[in-house]
């Protein structure tokens, strides 16, 4: 008896395991769960009969004094936990870095039949030369029993999923496989230079990667984690296919609730069922999204005729989407039914991101009011002397306009995924924290104002209300020509203190929404509000305004933590 390969665990398997799950903890959902326990179980189950007949013919072996003697099926326990803590982790690295991804989007198939067959072919015909190995025995013995356990598994897998899985990005896959297979090849150098496990001499190649990895086990560690990703994959392309239905249904249908209902959903889609042109659509507002896009809207156009009919375009598109309740429209049916002129200049990709609104979960106010700010932006012009934010009033309505119309829409969004029965609320208590999340989005775009008073200067823009420069004797103007002026910094204040206020005033109803979107919205207005400190302390520091003040990243993630948790 001995604790040998326990201790392997203890130095190596774990802790990552370990760090990597107090990391994720407060982000865990329960299809993570799900996905991670339904993955760990198979792979376990699937490995346990193949690993018992490489016990059984010695071609893996465990010295008495490098295990505790308990065993299954002749399989040590400790490697039954590895295969346990590999599945796990693994499955973990790969639910961390695609965490971000909008599944959906990625349902629209991007590259040709050619390359999703060329594998498949590849991959039966390794298949093949396992067998043959295996066959020939001897020394290839063990490199067959690889190819041939592993090589049929992921065959089928991606053939449910290939299309689904080339058109995911590159980098988190390479890097879901690569990070745990060199990791662990570190793992078993080290473990077999110390004797925890041996491998058979007769039933292997006898080459090696450095000293003591052997070849096989190099092949190993690879397969058995591209089969973990590739496992995942296929079960996110079901998630994929299950969103979508939702995403192009009217409230309410049912989303798939059981594992099987959620399976037989996968297997009777076909690609070939999927409205081609909603995926494109999706697809291209996400890529365009992080360009902000609405912002360009206004501040991008050419000039102010041309960013005014953008704001008029926009409106007429809106009033055409929601004019039915179709669960998407496609562009041409707006362009064919208006029989718009392209020289408008409204870019496609934000009429498309229009197209696709749901319209059955959301209301056009909140989305005209917003337009009304941009139509506010408009009426600056410093060379006339022209600035709309007069009065403290017009400042209220402006940061309604951007900013609390966005968070009723979101909200919005937030009752109809979830209902009210989530929370146990009925219409009046719906009304109240959409209310609430106005006023926030308005504090949050306080804040917004007081970083960028130097950066909206230089664009000819002043969102401090003209009556309260007038109290300082003061002007617009002023501003205009000195941004930095040590005399604005008590109307900076002044502007985090009615932020601080109206964050006051609701963040409270925050705790009354679903638990499942309670913990993003906290993190992001509370990431939010951390801009408010920066700018306070920037300003006791008397540092220079340098370019849009940020959270810093490694802030942000522990910001983020926090809230979730």
């Amino acid at each position: 008896m001995g604790l040998d390969y326990w201790l392997v665990h203890l130095t190596w398997t774990i802790p990552p395991a370990a760090l990597m799950t107090v990391a994720y903890w407060p982000f865990f959902t329960r299809v993570d769960v799900l996905k991670l326990f339904t993955l760990t179980n198979i792979a376990v189950l699937a490995t346990i009969p193949w690993d018992s007949y490489l016990v059984r013919r010695r071609i893996w072996g465990y010295p008495p004094g490098a295990v505790c003697g308990l065993t299954i099926f002749q399989i040590p326990v400790e490697e039954v936990f590895f295969f346990i803590v590999q599945s796990y982790s693994t499955g973990l690295l790969y639910t961390i870095l695609t965490k971000h991804l909008v599944l959906p989007a990625y349902l629209l198939q991007r590259h040709s039949n050619f390359s999703k067959n060329a594998i498949s072919l590849s991959l039966f015909a390794g298949s093949g030369i396992g067998v043959a190995c295996i066959c020939a025995g001897g020394s290839a013995t063990y490199l067959g029993l690889i190819l041939a356990w592993a090589l049929p598994v992921i065959a089928f897998q991606w053939l449910l999923s290939g299309h689904f899985l080339l058109s995911l990005p590159v980098r988190p896959i390479v890097a879901s496989v690569g990070i745990p297979t060199a990791y662990l090849w570190v793992v078993d150098s080290i473990s077999l230079k110390r004797g925890t496990w041996v491998i058979g001499e007769e039933t292997k190649l006898g080459l090696y990667i450095g000293k003591h990895l052997e070849i096989e086990e190099a092949l190993f560690f690879f397969v058995s984690n591209v089969l973990i990703v590739v496992g995942l994959v296929t079960m996110d392309h079901a998630l994929a296919i299950s969103e979508y239905k939702l995403l192009v249904s009217k409230p309410p249908e049912d989303k798939p609730q059981t594992f099987s209902q959620l399976a037989w959903s996968y297997l009777s889609t076909r690609e070939r069922s999927l409205d081609l042109g909603f995926l494109e659509g999706m697809s291209a507002a996400i890529d365009k999204l992080a360009q902000k896009i609405v912002d360009d809207l206004v501040d991008e156009a050419p000039d102010r005729e041309t960013a005014r009919a953008n704001v008029q375009e926009t409106s007429q598109v809106l009033h055409w989407r929601f004019s039915t309740k179709r669960s998407w429209m496609p562009l041409y049916n707006y362009v064919e039914s208006e029989r718009v002129d392209s020289k408008v200049g409204v870019s496609s990709p934000l009429i498309t991101s229009i197209a696709l609104l749901p319209v059955s979960r959301l209301t056009i106010n909140p989305l005209l009011e917003l337009l009304s700010g941009f139509e506010m932006d408009l009426g600056f012009c410093a060379e006339e002397g022209q600035f709309p934010i007069r009065t403290e009033e017009d400042l209220e309505v402006y940061a309604y306009r951007v900013a609390g119309t966005v968070a009723a829409s979101l909200l919005e969004l937030v009752f109809a995924h979830y209902g009210l029965e989530s929370i146990n609320a009925d219409a009046s208590k719906q009304s109240s924290i959409i209310q609430a999340g106005e006023k926030m989005g308005q504090a949050l775009q306080y804040v917004n104002i007081a970083r960028d008073i130097k950066r909206d200067a230089e664009i000819g823009r002043v969102y401090i209300p003209t009556s309260w420069l007038h109290e300082i004797g003061s002007s617009p103007s002023d501003v205009i020509a000195r941004p930095e002026d040590p005399k604005f910094a008590a109307l900076e204040e002044r502007m985090l203190q009615k932020a601080d206020r109206m964050y006051e005033e609701s963040v409270s109803s925050i705790d009354q929404l679903p638990r499942e979107a309670r913990g993003p919205v906290k993190t992001t207005v509370e990431s939010y509000m951390t801009i408010g400190a920066m700018v306070r302390e920037r300003r006791r520091n008397g540092a220079p305004v340098k370019g849009k003040l940020k959270v810093p990243l490694w802030r942000r993630l522990g910001r983020a933590w926090k809230e979730m948790l």
